[in-house]
């Protein structure tokens, strides 16, 4: 393996984690993996550790832990297997090149900060930890490496550029898959609606937030953190075809554009190897003949999650954090039918209108902090709401 790039992939069994895999297996011997970390999944993480052999792997479930050793043992694989409290050591112990965090969970804060401060590059696709580590990132902005496919394409946009002669920063929703929906149906959609994205494949939880555009909010506030661009200067519009991923405007009157077929790999590949372009062979090519119809126009007012969303990044950290824990709860209750689909527009609603505009301490515990007070203002909205309820839509 000499001479390739060791990476550590927190959230190896989700979408961007396998599709992180993918890369490095056509990645012609640049990669090898160190470690792999999950959360549940023992029988894929098991599978992983066959193929791409890691010095170590850790997983967040205790059942799934035993699952895992039981599994390892059948294939004569002695990896270690370790806890989330005993990862940070772990790290410690063993050479790598960069992280991958392609797992969501703010839970994660205080271990991506600590590896940030260690110098090395991060290939991140979590607006989650991005968005809460906010201003505490802006000494390592230049180990940032953008997953987001939006993100992705103003990094490469803003390439050798000086930030100082940007006009505008523009990232692009498909829309998702209500964008043909009338205003007054949205509030009944169904999960299997919400989750039926005409453009990408993701998990269930940012397919949702897509489905209410209160994604591409998240995304406004990502780029005003990893860019350092002002937040007046950020802008997004919905492009249905998801082939123009970004866009950044220059005082000079020229726009520089990424285009490319939806494909997370894309993002990842480029992640993984700036300033070099790896060929990663199962993405598809775009061709210019396929670019006559591609259409733009203004986020359509019905997304009002996205309107809350904008709302609460122009007011505060502390706004745009509370509301970042409030969409996990009510999506995560939507997703096991414990809430409606309109709800979540009224949880952000109510959170963003209880929550106040005070600055943060500049600590990963405060910024953890305030992503749990948007928890506990929207559990609370919900126990208003459906008295007598289960309040641990997990355990669903």
């Amino acid at each position: 393996m000499t001479g390739s790039r060791g990476l550590v992939i927190f959230g190896s069994t989700g979408s961007i984690g396998t599709q992180t895999l993918d890369v490095v297996r056509s990645g012609c011997g640049r990669y090898h993996v160190v470690g792999l970390t999950a959360h549940r999944n023992a029988e894929l993480l098991a599978e992983q550790v066959s193929e791409f052999r890691p010095r170590f792997v850790a997983l967040s479930d205790q059942g799934g832990r035993e699952r895992l050793q039981v599994l390892l043992e059948r294939k004569g694989l002695q990896v270690p297997v370790v806890t989330d409290e005993e990862l940070p050591s772990m790290l410690g112990t063993v050479s790598y090149d960069m992280t991958v965090v392609a797992a969501a969970s703010v839970s994660l804060a205080g271990v991506v900060y600590d590896l940030l401060r260690a110098g090395l590059p991060m290939a991140i696709a979590s607006k989650e930890l991005l968005i809460t580590l906010g201003d505490l990132l802006k000494p390592f902005r230049a180990q940032l490496r953008p997953v987001d496919s939006e993100l992705s394409a103003i990094w490469q946009c803003l390439a050798g550029e000086n930030p100082e002669t940007v006009e505008q920063v523009i990232l692009t929703a498909s829309g998702g898959p209500l964008r043909e929906l009338p205003p007054d149906e949205l509030d009944s959609v169904t999960a299997s609606q919400a989750l039926r994205h005409p453009s990408w494949r993701m998990g269930p939880k940012v397919t949702v937030d897509s489905a209410t555009l209160f994604n591409k909010a998240l995304e406004l506030a990502e780029a005003n953190v990893v860019f350092g661009v002002d937040r007046s200067r950020i802008h997004a519009v919905q492009h249905p075809q998801s082939i123009v991923h970004g866009l950044v405007e220059f005082q000079d009157g020229t726009t520089r554009a990424i285009l490319y077929h939806p494909d997370m790999r894309v993002a990842i590949a480029y992640a993984l190897g700036a300033p070099d372009r790896p060929l990663c062979t199962q993405v598809a090519r775009l061709h210019a003949d396929e670019l006559g119809n591609l259409s733009f126009s203004p986020v359509d007012r019905k997304f009002r999650a996205f309107t809350l969303g904008d709302e609460a990044g122009r007011r505060s950290p502390r706004a745009m954090l509370a509301l970042l824990g409030a969409d996990e709860v009510a999506v995560s209750r939507f997703l096991v039918a414990r809430g409606t689909f309109g709800d979540i527009v009224s949880v952000l609603r109510s959170v963003l209108g209880a929550t106040s505009d005070a600055s943060l301490p500049p600590t990963v515990e405060a910024r953890v902090a305030a992503v749990e007070d948007g928890r506990r203002l929207a559990e609370e909205w919900y126990r208003r709401q459906y008295p007598g309820s289960p309040d641990d839509p997990e355990g669903a």
